[in-house]
């Protein structure tokens, strides 16, 4: 779920129930729409810059991706489209379109000479797509189970974080070679991670199943570590996404088997504020005045509430 800067517009796409479709909400109103995109793929998913244009990856199952990039004003319309297919690469449109959203993306691309997931590297100044094999995403890892979920570029351009499937462990990546710099170890709770920067990159806020954590890039050090959800019966819950506040930057958590939206004292990660919304929130949005907004997590349905 993403946002405008104004925060007077909410795009998500929850892909078992809109598949190839946005969700577009306008607060205000409580007015949402879904919009069609027409390509024809399995599911899509959202990766905003924090501008007025975001992107949407285009997914196919392995057979073809494509993304396209897409602004807040008239979401409908595509700007500039990638296209990565068995014949090759393509960058289609507005190269300067590109300039506010993010040029890394994982993919599996089931075709040769791949067949296998890989890091896709959006160039638009040189109007091209590079795709990079991962060399540490090896036999190490259950490919059935452990599927390379996000990557997020690190502020040195020359590395870059993956995370995998069930798994706690990061991937730092160098661009350059592909193979792995090292590890980054979250907190050993079936992992799954959310990976966000803040503090213009000094900090790495990062979900583990049912915990969040906050970790300094210089070092990866443990800086502040929460556990959000207790266990029912010795089962592990998760929780759900996460997203930061307007006004002061503090960070608001879906937690689906709560049925609410917590807001976290960003010195402690204590919870200071609760927003009961009902049903099993998952993806959530942090609004003006305390406001949320969030959808289930099965139906995809408008959740809504104010922290206090």
């Amino acid at each position: 779920m993403i946002t405008n800067p104004d925060r007077t517009l909410v795009v998500s796409s929850v892909g078992w129930v809109e598949k190839d479709a946005l969700w577009v909400l306008d607060p205000a109103s409580g007015r949402a729409e879904t919009i069609a995109c027409g390509t024809g793929a399995a599911w899509c998913s959202l990766h905003g810059g924090g501008a007025e244009r975001f992107a949407v990856a285009h997914h196919f199952d392995g057979e073809r991706l494509e993304i396209t990039v897409r602004g807040f004003p008239a979401p409908a319309a595509v700007l500039a489209r990638a296209v990565v297919e068995r014949g090759g690469c393509r960058l289609l449109g507005d190269a300067a379109a590109w300039r506010d959203v993010p040029h890394l993306y994982v993919e599996h691309l089931a075709f040769a000479p791949w067949d296998d997931s890989v890091l896709l590297n959006v160039s638009p100044a040189e109007g091209r797509v590079e795709i990079q094999r991962l060399e540490w995403y090896d036999r190490s890892f259950d490919k059935d189970y452990q599927a390379v979920l996000a990557v997020l570029a690190l502020p040195d351009r020359e590395s870059a974080l993956i995370a995998v499937q069930r798994s706690a462990r990061l991937i730092v990546h160098d661009l350059r070679s592909g193979r792995r710099r090292r590890y980054v170890d979250l907190g050993r709770r079936d992992g799954n991670p959310q990976l966000e920067l803040r503090s213009d990159g000094a900090e790495l806020w990062a979900t583990d199943y049912d915990s969040l954590l906050v970790l300094r890039t210089a070092d990866w050090s443990t800086l502040r570590k929460a556990r959000l959800q207790e266990p029912v019966e010795g089962t592990q819950r998760f929780i759900g996404h996460i997203a930061f506040a307007p006004r002061d930057g503090a960070c608001v958590v879906a937690r689906p088997f709560s049925g609410d939206v917590v807001e976290l004292d960003p010195a402690t990660l204590a919870i200071r504020r609760t927003a009961r919304v009902g049903a099993e929130p998952l993806e959530v949005a942090a609004l003006h005045d305390g406001a949320v907004v969030a959808r289930d997590w099965r139906s995809g349905a408008l959740l809504r509430g104010v922290l206090a």
